[in-house]
């Protein structure tokens, strides 16, 4: 056998060697490479996204709705509906407009849901509505150090002394306090203005004894004004209704309203409901 002949069997035999060898370490890298990628999916699940995202129409009114300095929607109202929406798997979003803009944006569907609505049979042909979801009522706050001149007392007995009382205008304030301002003996005890920030300033320099006001709203207004020391809250309570979430029939199913009605329940029942309430509380 010549030399051309046994090199070139050589050169075979030499690169059949490698290629085996090359074979192996692939097998053996192989599952490694399936094993790190398992692991790294386990890690790192993929979020179901939310089939509902509805658009929530909102009007400024501090504490409850109102823009924060890096035009943020925030607030008591934001808040809480936020926390249910979330709890009943929803998106929101939000659209700021007029009052009477957001509910003929329910009547059209452009706006699928609303906070604070009082339910009526005039909204009903429009409208779905949630079950209560948050009380409405107003306190009786005095000047600090005059409250135990109150003590035990009702409104109208408060009233039938020498006290005025400051009222906002085209404020509903419940049953209660309309039959009072219906007494001929009483109709002059109470003191109508324009904006509710006046009966703070009336308050303090003396032109009323009173005046009634949303419980959130007087808690965040007398912080912001620092009149913690001057303004105090009497025990007196006025109850003026119930609010719920008002959905727009032409964007909302019926299913969507009792997904948030169970979820409320379920927020109430874990605390949260309450731990948000108690943020704007005074």
């Amino acid at each position: 056998m010549n030399k051309t002949v046994i090199f070139s069997l050589l050169g075979c035999f030499l690169f059949l060697i490698a290629s085996c060898s090359d074979s192996n370490q692939s097998a053996k890298e192989e599952p490694q490479k399936k094993i790190a990628t398992s692991t790294q999916a386990e890690k790192t699940p993929v979020k179901k996204k939310s089939n509902c995202k509805l658009t929530m129409g909102w009007d400024p009114w501090e504490p409850y709705q109102y823009l924060t300095v890096d035009d943020t929607v925030s607030g008591l109202e934001i808040e809480l509906v936020s926390a249910i929406a979330k709890e009943a798997d929803c998106e929101l979003t939000f659209e700021q407009k007029s009052w009477m803009k957001l509910l003929n944006g329910i009547r059209s569907g452009t706006i699928d849901m609303l906070g604070g609505a009082s339910k009526t049979e005039a909204r009903e042909t429009f409208a779905h509505f949630s079950d209560d979801y948050r009380h409405e009522s107003f306190v009786l706050y005095v000047r600090s150090g005059e409250e135990k001149k109150f003590a035990n007392k009702s409104l109208k007995e408060i009233l039938e002394g020498d006290f005025k009382l400051g009222v906002t205008e085209d404020y509903i304030y419940g049953k209660e306090v309309s039959s009072l301002q219906d007494l001929p003996t009483l109709k002059a005890k109470f003191v109508s203005v324009p904006t509710s920030e006046v009966n703070y300033y009336n308050l303090v320099q003396n032109h009323i004894d009173g005046f009634l006001e949303d419980p959130f709203v007087a808690g965040y207004t007398i912080k912001r004004k620092g009149l913690q020391d001057e303004i105090m809250k009497l025990p007196i309570v006025i109850h003026s209704g119930d609010v719920a979430l008002m959905f727009s029939k032409k964007s909302v199913q019926q299913e969507t309203v009792e997904a948030f009605n169970q979820a409320l329940k379920r927020l109430k029942a874990s605390g949260v409901y309450d731990k948000i309430l108690e943020k704007y509380s005074f």
